[in-house]
């Protein structure tokens, strides 16, 4: 009611832009989805023109972050998920390390590649040649890491015996940032889209800060939309593998954190095959 009011006011003044109006608004339904209210989000919705959005049990997702998932596959009924969940991935040494590097907004890592959330900065990733990854000396932590991650999965993904290279990438984002929902590609689909074998996250921010993982049954080449999903909340130490063709995103966070702490992850995905580039964007080397 208070948005229709703030809109029909508007319309005297002209404060707002047509472009400033919709993202109120997406703003507004997103919060009425996450808090039991979306039925009310409906009719902002459809008055711009949107037709569907995830459903209220995904949106408006349970906050209990341990809810029906254990070491394995995600639970989902009697189908294989396409994903593995792996807890206490990381020893306190690897996850006090990588929060060195990753955790604090400030630093260096994310002001070198001026990296920001809304308006979102270009994307950038790393690629390792994956015969050298366990060269420690070159490649440091990272290398150890994917080193680690791909000798986990192995067994549950056995077509990573293919794997060539390992790229890497990393997001520090406020609580209530999702992302949208998506397929890996190499070069973000430019040229034509390109799956890794497995992408993989591994979560360094404590749980319930940030939306969980959606990650579905849908891939590019299917002719209708996913059937299923697996929602992975965020928990220290945490990875999840899944396969690289299937379509995945970031749920925003609901509610209010107390502290000024974000979802910091970080991603490996594994290619059979990529092209290394450089100028700063996708694949640049390490």
């Amino acid at each position: 009611r208070l948005y229709f009011t703030a809109l029909e006011n508007d319309k005297a003044n002209h404060q707002f832009s047509p472009e400033e109006k919709k993202l109120v608004a997406e703003k507004i339904a997103l919060l009425m989805c996450q808090s039991g209210r979306s039925e009310m989000a409906e009719k902002i919705l459809s008055s711009f023109g949107f037709n569907c959005r995830l459903s209220r049990a995904v949106l408006d997702y349970q906050l209990d972050s341990n809810r029906s998932i254990s070491n394995g596959s995600l639970s989902g009924g009697t189908s294989k998920p396409p994903c593995l969940l792996l807890d206490n991935f990381l020893t306190n040494g690897e996850l006090k390390a990588l929060k060195d590097v990753f955790a604090d907004q400030a630093a260096n890592y994310w002001q070198s590649h001026n990296y920001q959330v809304e308006p979102a900065s270009p994307y950038v990733s790393y690629l390792i040649p994956f015969s050298e990854v366990t060269k420690e000396d070159r490649f440091g932590l990272i290398g150890h890491v994917a080193s680690k991650i791909y000798r986990s999965i192995l067994e549950e993904f056995p077509l990573l015996s293919k794997a060539k290279y390992v790229e890497m990438w990393a997001h520090n984002r406020p609580h209530a940032s999702g992302h949208q929902m998506h397929f890996d590609s190499d070069n973000e689909g430019l040229g034509g889209i390109r799956n890794p074998i497995v992408s993989t996250i591994l979560y360094l921010s404590d749980k319930d800060v940030g939306g969980p993982s959606l990650i579905t049954n849908q891939k590019l080449i299917h002719r209708h939309l996913a059937t299923k999903g697996w929602l992975c909340h965020p928990k220290e130490k945490r990875l999840v593998a899944f396969d690289g063709k299937v379509l995945h995103g970031v749920i925003p966070g609901k509610g209010a954190v107390v502290s000024d702490n974000r979802r910091v992850t970080i991603m490996f995905a594994f290619w059979k095959s990529i092209k290394e580039r450089s100028g700063g964007g996708a694949a640049q080397p390490f």
